[in-house]
């Protein structure tokens, strides 16, 4: 049982350590300490969904209905254009000095600087008015909650090579172990947690070395380059 165990995670970590689509995703979101847990758990939820549906034996249903994966990789090469054009966009605006885009929210934290009024009553002699206070608060501005679900949901369910990675060579795999296709599915979903709570762990880490404004034309353009990359391959090669 724990060789089975140990060759899902080996495999899994094999697919999965590469900075693709997602692990952009995340340690962008782990940068800017951005709901990274709800990015992680999002993203974790997409993997554990499809990992489960190639165990099932769902991933045969492709052998049968190639046209899906055809939409399915256009899909994949619309959104990740899209994706693509918002990061080089963040970047330019960054390089401008402005604060970027993303998603209708901030690329990076930004801190509003609040000043608060406080009343005070608590006079020590007797005829004294009350006393008014003023205090400085920062917010810091985070991504909506839909945003951030969305995006991890969408990048993590409706990528392509997810599909073929979880459906297709994971399911056909973890079915090879007959009854124990579980316990490889298990090694699989250890090692997504694994690689997520890196990444968007790591980036959270190192934020406040590099979350400075050239830092992040840097981040956002090499996430532009990577989201391109990724839907040309897609576009020329399929899947």
């Amino acid at each position: 049982m724990l060789t089975v165990l140990l060759t899902g995670f080996l495999t899994t970590m094999a697919l999965v350590v590469a900075i693709g689509p997602q692990s952009a995703f995340l340690l962008r979101q782990g940068l800017r300490r951005d709901r990274v847990l709800l990015a992680i758990a999002c993203c974790l939820a997409g993997d554990l969904l499809l990992i489960a549906l190639g165990t099932a034996g769902v991933g045969v249903i492709l052998d049968h209905a190639p046209w899906l994966l055809e939409v399915l990789r256009w899909f994949g090469v619309a959104y990740l254009l899209w994706f693509a054009a918002r990061s080089f966009r963040s970047a330019w605006e960054h390089r401008r000095g402005m604060r970027g885009n993303f998603d209708g929210e901030s690329s990076t934290p930004v801190t509003e600087t609040l000043q608060v009024v406080m009343t005070s009553s608590d006079s020590p002699e007797p005829g004294h008015g009350s006393t008014a206070l003023a205090q400085q608060v920062q917010v810091t501005k985070v991504s909506k909650i839909s945003t951030v679900a969305t995006t991890a949901l969408t990048l993590s369910i409706l990528n392509p090579h997810a599909w073929v990675d979880c459906l297709v060579l994971l399911g056909t795999m973890a079915n090879s172990f007959g009854e124990m296709k579980w316990i490889f599915a298990a090694g699989a979903v250890v090692a997504c947690v694994v690689w997520h709570a890196v990444v968007g762990g790591g980036g959270s880490a190192l934020a406040s070395l590099l979350n400075k404004p050239r830092t992040w034309v840097v981040i956002d353009a090499a996430v532009g380059f990577i989201m391109l990359g990724v839907a040309t391959l897609l576009a020329l090669n399929g899947l």
